[in-house]
């Protein structure tokens, strides 16, 4: 902050110095404003230009119909010939929009419509084949496809000089395009019908040919089957039937009689089986164990040498000689078995080997005879399948599935779609207010240059001259309170610097008012004592606005009373009123009628044209002293506050 005297802070400027890379807002608004005719110029002629070219062009306007792809199959009969639906993939509903811009499709629209005679897309070409081929290219041109994304619908627009027109012709091309996709389907079907009935009449001749040489060679070889099976076949299969019963057999005796026989070896008799219960093996061998029992009990009560142990000793034996003797009938009874299914399995096997012999003939003759069954039944399979496809195209003749409908019929458009005029003169309006702020900006710029506009003085003091002598000084600013807050402090801690007593008053309008202050000493409810207070760091005495109420009811004799008082107690007395361009309250409006001294604080390095006139208005034709001062980084404000 530049101080109240002539001498410069105690530091080097220039490789300290700071530059301001803020945006003056208020210089910029000075300077439109004094430039405003140049900016009122360019924004209305750029719009009016603009008005004049879209009122010059052809409005053109754009109408768009819907139609919905559907990519479902419907299925009419159970196996159809042409798949009814598109299917689910993306690109072959993407390529719906090549056949709606094809030519068949327009070709179909501009024959309806007669647009070979239209001048808009059929221009002045008076050949009736070119005519067409013009009129085709200008549909085609005006035709804008599009499917909405993740849909399967299609937007159809075309663009027309007339707006009726351009709701026909849309609606015309997806009628067009939906009558193309049911004749494409129906032609299709009658295509594959055509081909299907020929085809059945061939296979209906060869069937006939193939059965009759099946049934011929049956004739001629003597095959005949009974219940749909061959004779000879019946006969081998009841052998083969008989002899794995026989082999069962023979394996089953088999294994009986090595069992028995290897406990006969081994033990003396045969061993227990499931068959022996209830048998007479089973009694000889619940009477041994009876035996062996009773002898058990009595040697162990009469000893070795009693007679009825010596009589149980030989029941004993007894019963073990009619076991071997039982075991012995029964080896023999199962080798006769084994023997008997020995000789019927032979006997099943030479019979089953003679009719094979005889049946080498007849497997040789089935073997033809099958060929010619093959033959035969895959024709028939062949010609029952076209049986079937004939009669289902048949009816899919006169039904055909739409995969295609209209959803959204094109109404004909309010507004026309070319040129944007609203947008357009947004744009302009934008564009010239642009231009003319740019125009502005460059004429005060080089007016500058030329030394033409208003210059900025530095924020220094004048050399030789005090800013201030004893009394009152008023501080005030064009920018924020806040800095007139500061740069006052700055003010008055310069003063007590130089050995000088100073006291900061804040009547400013945004200054706090709940502290009894400069209203209340004024209307004599507290004493200077009571109000004014000290920084017993920096020694600055500071005197606050008062209350609210206390303002309302001061006068001016009371103002003018305590401004006298306090400037003759203190060498310089800093009164700071915040923003000049303010409403401000009675104490601040006397004050700077008192004043001879004034400090304009301002933002930046260089004073603006906007606060050198207020500098020149403040000076009052030269009755006020003001000084433009510039606030710096070296303020106290937060210790006094």
């Amino acid at each position: 902050m530049a101080t109240l005297s002539g001498e410069r802070p105690d530091r080097n400027p220039t490789p300290g110095r700071r530059i301001d890379s803020t945006i003056d807002l208020y210089g910029l608004g000075q300077t439109l404003w004094r430039r405003r005719w140049t900016v009122l110029v360019c924004l209305v002629a750029l719009p009016v230009i603009a008005w004049f070219a879209l009122s010059a062009t052809t409005p053109r306007y754009s109408a768009t119909s819907r139609i919905l792809i559907d990519p479902r199959e419907q299925r009419i009969v159970q196996n159809e010939i042409i798949q009814q639906g598109v299917g689910g993939d993306m690109a072959l509903v993407d390529s719906q929009i090549e056949v709606i811009a094809s030519e068949t499709v327009l070709g179909r629209v501009v024959r309806d419509l007669h647009l070979e005679t239209d001048p808009e897309f059929a221009g002045d070409v008076t050949d009736p084949h070119r005519a067409f081929d013009a009129a085709l290219g200008g549909l085609a041109r005006a035709l804008e496809v599009s499917r909405r994304e993740n849909t399967y619908v299609i937007e159809i627009s075309v663009t027309a000089q007339e707006a009726a027109k351009s709701a026909r012709l849309a609606n015309a091309i997806a009628q067009a395009y939906v009558a193309d996709q049911i004749s494409s389907a129906a032609n299709s079907v009658r295509d594959v019908s055509t081909a299907i009935r020929g085809r059945l009449a061939e296979l209906q001749a060869q069937l006939n040919e193939a059965e009759g040489n099946v049934e011929t060679f049956k004739r001629e070889h003597g095959i005949s089957q009974t219940e749909g099976q061959l004779l000879g076949d019946r006969r081998l299969t009841d052998l083969s039937v008989r002899q794995s019963e026989a082999l069962a057999r023979v394996n089953e005796t088999t294994a009986r009689l090595q069992v028995l026989e290897e406990g006969l070896r081994t033990r003396g008799y045969v061993g227990a089986t499931a068959a022996d219960a209830g048998s007479a093996m089973g009694a000889l061998r619940t009477r041994l164990a009876d035996a062996r029992q009773r002898l058990a009990d009595l040697q162990n009560v009469l000893g070795p040498r009693h007679p009825r142990v010596t009589a149980a000793m030989q029941e004993v034996a007894q019963a073990e000689t009619a076991i071997r003797e039982e075991s012995g009938r029964l080896v023999a009874a199962a080798r006769d078995d084994n023997r008997i299914a020995i000789d019927a399995l032979n006997s099943i096997n030479a019979a089953l080997q003679a009719a094979r012999e005889d049946s080498f003939t007849t497997n040789e003759n089935l073997i033809r005879l099958r060929e010619l069954e093959r033959e035969a039944q895959s024709i028939r399979l062949v010609y029952e399948s076209f049986l079937v496809r004939a009669q289902e195209t048949a009816q899919q003749e006169g039904i055909t599935a739409r995969t295609a409908r209209v959803i959204a019929e094109a109404a004909v458009p309010v507004s026309p779609s070319f040129p944007p005029k609203v947008p357009m003169l947004i744009a302009a309006v934008v564009m010239g207010l642009f231009i003319g702020i740019l125009a502005a900006i460059l004429r005060d710029f080089f007016a500058g240059l030329l030394g033409r506009g208003p210059q900025a003085v530095p924020l220094v003091p004048r050399k030789g001259a005090d800013t201030i002598v004893n009394g009152l000084m008023l501080v005030t600013t064009l920018g924020k309170p806040e800095m007139a807050r500061r740069g006052a402090l700055d003010l008055a801690h310069g003063a007590l610097t130089r050995g000088r007593s100073a006291i900061f008053v804040d009547l400013a309008a945004d200054a706090p008012k709940t502290d009894p202050g400069f209203a209340e000493i004024a209307l004599g409810e507290v004493s200077a004592f009571g109000a004014v207070k000290a920084d017993h760091e920096s020694g600055l005495h500071t005197l606050n606005a008062g209350r609210s109420q206390a303002l309302a009811r001061l006068s001016r004799d009371a103002v003018c009373n305590v401004l006298e008082a306090v400037a003759a107690e203190y060498d310089d007395v800093v009164v700071n009123i915040g923003e000049l361009e303010t409403e401000h309250g009675l104490a601040a409006r006397t004050a700077a009628e008192l004043t001879r001294k004034a400090a304009l604080v301002v933002g930046g390095d260089t004073a603006g044209s906007q606060e050198q006139r207020m500098a020149q208005a403040l000076s009052n034709e030269g009755a006020v002293a003001v000084s433009l001062v510039a606030a710096g980084q070296d303020n106290h404000f937060d210790k006094v506050a």
